[in-house]
């Protein structure tokens, strides 16, 4: 047998009694385990199954291939961030972006630490008007995690410094006057260059010093997303 810390992704019934429970774990990456009797012992697990519970989890048989959830033990549950629907849809969002950009075997410590600080902030977030923000932060940190964050400290097309001020979708980033756009393309404003720029590297545990506001924060959630769909060719949630 084996022990990690996890976080739920997802949860889907399966015969009468067991449930394949899929898990961002801190030292496997994703695995998807079968939970058996799940639906009908509710001692065994003891409500660590849902959707953004962060537990830790013995397990046993072949991972990632075929493994068994043995047991589990709730760090947190996320009360809170339940009794909260605007919460509830965006923790459901960021979990959409994990399991479709990093569903692979292969440990992605920072990931699961990324998702984990992020549900906690989420969790404890008084603002309503901040929790954009964060989902933002958070989709930014993700893609540079994954490898393919926009470039934005010279020219995608040529390679240029100088006066970027054009986000090129087909470049990968940012484009000087110059250069044509290759493809859907949008025109940014000085603080939305600066916050993509420096959005990688933003601590966290700092998140409430970050300022941004909301107009910007929605025109930058969509550019991700569309950067990042037309990159990996995957169907994310805004």
């Amino acid at each position: 047998m084996a022990l990690t810390r996890a976080i739920v992704l997802s949860s889907e019934v399966f015969g009468e009694a067991d449930r394949y429970i899929q898990f961002l774990t801190r030292d496997w990456g994703v695995i998807s385990t079968l939970a058996k009797a799940a639906r009908k012992s509710k001692r065994r697990y003891v409500g660590g199954l849902d959707i953004f519970c962060h537990s830790e989890i013995n397990v046993r048989g072949d991972i990632p291939n075929r493994a068994y959830l043995v047991e589990l033990t709730v760090l947190n549950s996320f009360t809170k961030l339940r009794d909260d629907l605007d919460k509830i849809l965006i923790a459901g969002q960021l979990v959409q972006w994990v399991r479709k950009l990093a569903d692979v075997a292969t440990p992605i410590p920072q990931i699961y630490s990324l998702l984990g600080q992020t549900l906690a902030l989420l969790e404890a977030q008084s603002d309503p008007a901040r929790l954009s923000l964060l989902g933002l932060v958070f989709r930014l940190k993700l893609i540079s995690h994954l490898g393919f964050h926009p470039r934005t400290e010279a020219c995608a097309r040529c390679n240029q410094e100088g006066e970027l001020a054009i986000f090129d979708l087909g470049s990968g980033g940012l484009i000087c006057t110059e250069c044509k756009p290759t493809s859907d393309h949008w025109e940014l404003y000085p603080e939305e260059r600066q916050f993509i720029t420096h959005a990688k590297d933003l601590r966290l545990t700092r998140f409430e010093e970050v300022q941004f506001s909301e107009k910007p924060t929605q025109r930058m959630l969509h550019l991700i997303t569309q950067f990042t769909s037309f990159h990996t060719h995957a169907k994310l949630p805004v």
